[in-house]
């Protein structure tokens, strides 16, 4: 796993259906997100809290780069200022941690495998370690983000006022009874995914990052498999996509 990452704890406006959240953050906010300099990968996972009483996170993103020197088109670059002016339109939280070198780390696994993704937020009363003892049991892959090496406070003028967050797992699980008993022995809230979208792969975005999945699937609807060449975007976007 690459050690300089950024994860994002996203939380819509009430007044947002769960519908329009999705599409919006997939197809606008996160297109623009997907052409800000130096992300290597982007990852948007939809989310649903297993207890409708824990924090009502509905999106978590996850941003990797090569290096701490690519972070900085995220703050620095020209598009973050639209960024920040987009987020008001759809969410009504966004708790950014820029994390330091080696604050995330794979366990064991492939983030790809095939099964229910989970993800559990620890708060500070929490103690991490039994808890990725705990979560492990039976788990494809398990990985872990030290949030204490970011401060959310510094994003947006985000308001960090409640909950203090420490760490992110990640995890993945035969099926989705499996996750949530694995749930059911912690103490922490869980988070299982309905939705993933990468946006950026290996340093470019992907059709979908570029264009947003509704064109996608619009194009491969109608047949027209030119419009995903290079050459093609090439011309109208000035870029290369991800496979």
């Amino acid at each position: 796993m690459v050690g300089v990452s950024t994860v994002a704890l996203i939380e819509r406006r009430p007044d947002i259906t769960r519908s329009l959240f999705m599409r919006y953050w997939r197809d606008v906010h996160g297109v623009m997100a997907a052409r800000i300099p130096g992300f290597d990968c982007y990852t948007q996972h939809h989310v649903t809290p297993l207890d409708p009483d824990s924090e009502p996170f509905e999106g978590i993103a996850i941003v990797t780069y090569l290096s701490e020197d690519d972070r900085a088109g995220l703050i620095h670059s020209e598009v973050t200022q639209h960024i920040y002016r987009d987020e008001q339109n759809v969410f009504r939280r966004a708790l950014l941690y820029n994390l330091s070198e080696g604050a995330s780390r794979k366990i064991y696994g492939d983030a790809y495998a095939e099964g229910q993704t989970m993800f559990v937020v620890a708060e500070a009363s929490v103690n991490v370690h039994a808890d990725i003892a705990e979560l492990g049991d039976g788990a494809l892959y398990l990985a872990v983000y030290d949030l204490t090496s970011g401060d959310p406070a510094g994003w947006n003028q985000t308001d960090t006022s409640g909950r203090t967050f420490v760490s992110l797992l990640h995890g993945i699980w035969p099926d989705r009874d499996s996750a949530i008993a694995a749930a059911e022995r912690l103490s922490a809230s869980a988070y299982l995914l309905d939705e993933r979208y990468v946006m950026v792969k290996a340093g470019k975005p992907t059709p979908v990052g570029l264009r947003g999945l509704d064109a996608v699937k619009t194009i491969e609807e109608a047949g027209a498999d030119n419009q995903l060449s290079d050459v093609v975007v090439r011309a109208i976007y000035g870029i290369a996509t991800a496979p």
